[in-house]
This record gives structure tokens, sequence and C-alpha cells, in this order.
């Protein structure tokens, strides 16, 4: 795939999304769909039906545990919501409007796609849409990168790119490459991302490397200017390259590195029961010689990764580019990636490492 065809792709996807900031006592929910004043006239008169992660984030800020609010009757759920949404504002919040008429002195963001609500956020957010990142992204990789991987679903983005200069074998027919892993959400989910990331061709792995912890740009959508992210994406590029091109000797090294008890090192891994038996099976597929090394382990967890969702498989390969940087020892946990923005919970963390 080229990197304009990721772009028509993108681009693709916009057709029908549009954005509304409505006063929260503007809304009301009916037999399950969202409904206002000016939803209802001028734009989506049947109302908007939310995804499962709008659902989360409208219970998020109206204080509503979100795994109740899915196991109520549609009528409890409605009536739950209205009186939340409609409830008068505690002491010292505004409670008029410019025009005299009551409010809870709230706004919310709502984006939607066709008839469809996909994120409920804050009036503070910083919207930046899948193609604007993309746009501020091209022409700083365009001429040197190649894509590896797209994921484009309704909460999330992931581009994964690699610089074909910056290769090398770890063992006799085993080839890595040095790259970027750059990732979005226009619903709130998670930031703005660059990390440095080694592709490995032969099974087509990715392992995310986080720097101390974290990624090498890590912006919420708050106070997002063009200006910002364009320098801040140029300067994450060049740094994760300079870790990617690092870590391909650290797991060199790890070609050498011996697990020890391999059903121990399994069973310390903060991962479902699911996941763990996954990567048990993976790893006896890796070489012989390799599956009793911290090098199989994390190709293991890597190759594991390709089969979960984009949020959650980004998730596994950055634990496995932690598990390498520790030399297999440390708290995988501690320093696993926080991928949301916390404008709502999210649930593929609890079922990834529960």
């Amino acid at each position: 795939m080229k990197l304009t065809e990721v772009f028509s792709r993108v681009t693709a996807e916009d057709e029908l999304k549009w954005d509304l900031l409505l006063d929260k006592d503007e809304m009301r929910l009916q037999e399950g769909r969202l409904y206002g004043p000016r939803l209802s006239r001028e734009i989506c008169p049947k109302g908007l039906t939310p995804t499962p992660w709008a659902t989360s984030q409208m219970c998020n800020r109206l204080g509503i545990p979100t795994a109740y609010f899915k196991r109520c009757p549609v009528w409890l759920q409605d009536a739950q919501a209205n009186h939340f949404l409609h409830k008068e504002p505690e002491k010292g919040q505004s409670g008029r409007r410019s025009n005299g008429q009551s409010s809870t002195g709230e706004r919310w963001l709502l984006r939607a796609k066709g008839d469809v609500l996909r994120g409920v956020l804050s009036d503070r957010y910083a919207k930046l849409n899948n193609a604007d990142a993309l746009c501020t992204l091209k022409p700083l990789v365009e001429d040197r990168f190649e894509v590896q991987w797209l994921s484009l679903t309704d909460e999330s983005f992931h581009l994964r790119l690699t610089d074909p200069r910056l290769s090398r074998d770890i063992l006799p027919g085993d080839r890595v490459i040095a790259g970027i892993h750059v990732a979005n959400s226009e619903v709130g989910k998670r930031s703005v991302t660059v990390d440095a990331m080694v592709f490995r061709l032969v099974c087509q792995n990715g392992l995310i490397r986080l720097v101390k912890g974290k990624s090498l740009l890590h912006q919420r959508h708050v106070g997002l200017t063009p200006a910002y992210l364009k320098a801040s994406l140029g300067r994450a590029i060049e740094d994760a390259l300079i870790q990617s091109a690092g870590f391909m000797e650290r797991m060199s090294w790890a070609t050498r590195k011996p697990l020890g008890e391999v059903e121990k090192t399994l069973h310390a891994l903060p991962v479902s029961q699911g996941v763990r038996e996954t990567v048990r099976t993976s790893l006896l597929s890796e070489p012989k010689g390799q599956q009793e090394t911290l090098y199989g382990l994390v190709n293991a967890l890597t190759f594991t990764a390709q089969g979960l969702e984009p949020d959650e498989r980004y998730a596994l390969e950055a634990m496995a580019g932690t598990l390498l940087e520790h030399g297999g020892k440390g708290s995988i946990k501690e320093n696993s990636p926080q991928t949301t923005e916390r404008e709502s919970g999210s649930p593929f963390q609890r079922e990834l490492f529960e």
C-alpha cells in the first residue's frame, strides 16, 4: 500500500462525518437514540444512535456507571440519562444562558457520521481528524518510508511506516527494519502518538519501543494547533528512527539471552489466560534455539498481537518492547502504555492485562 492510497482511504471515510456543539440540557434520550432541537430540525430528525464507545463517554459525563447502564432496559436507560441531562447545576455553577433560559452550563461536542453518534466530548476538545494528521505527516515521510500496516476504525487510527535504509539481519534470513508508529483518535479514545517501531519481515511483527515508559510524542487533544503538530511530528520522527535503530541491537542481544524457566516467565506475564495460551503456542513456532530466549518470547508476543483489535495490538506490542528493554525483568504492567484520552474508560486494557 502506498501513502497516497492511505490518504485516499482516510479521506473517503470522512464522508458523512459532521460535528455539533450543544448545551447538555438541549438533548434527550428516547428509545436509546439521542435527540435535540437542532438535531431534529436541521440534521438528523430521527436522532442519533450512539456507538458503544459514545455510550461509554456519555455515561462518564453523566456520572452513570457504564457497565450498569448497558445492562438496563432501554426505557430505564432513557429515564436515567434524561434525569442527569437536565439536572440542575451544582451551587456556584452557571444556571442561565445569555437569553435567560435555564441551562446546566455544560456544552458537549457531538461527533457523528450519518445518524451514528461516534463521540461525546467536551467543548475543550481540540479536533484533529485523521486526514488532517496525514496532511501534516505526508511531506515528512513520503519520500523515505513504506507503509507496513494501516488500521482505521470508528475509534482509532494506526499507521506503521518503515525506512528500508535502516535494516539488518538479526539471525540468518531474519531481517528487521526501523520505523515509526503513528496513532490518533477522532473521538477521544487515545492521544496523538508517535513511537519508535521495529518491523520483523519474516512474520510481519511490529515491536513498539516506549522511551522511559512513554511515546516520543504524546499529545492530548487539548490546545493542539497545526503548527505545533507539524513541529512535534518532525522531531518525533527523527527521534523514533534513532531509537528504532538502537533497539535492533537490543534484539540481536536478545537472541543470546536465555529465559530460564519458560513456564514461570509465561505465567508472570500480565495478560489474560487466552492471550497467554496464544503466546505459548506462538513461542513453540519460533526456530529451535530461540524458543527459550528473550528474542523468542518477544516475537511470540508480537505475533500474538496481530490477532487482536488495533488498540489491544498496540498495547501488547508495547509490552513486548518493554520486556525487551528491561531484559525480561521488572514490572511490565507498570510500564504498559496508557492509550486512552480518559474521556471515558477503555475496556481493552482490562481484557488484555487481567
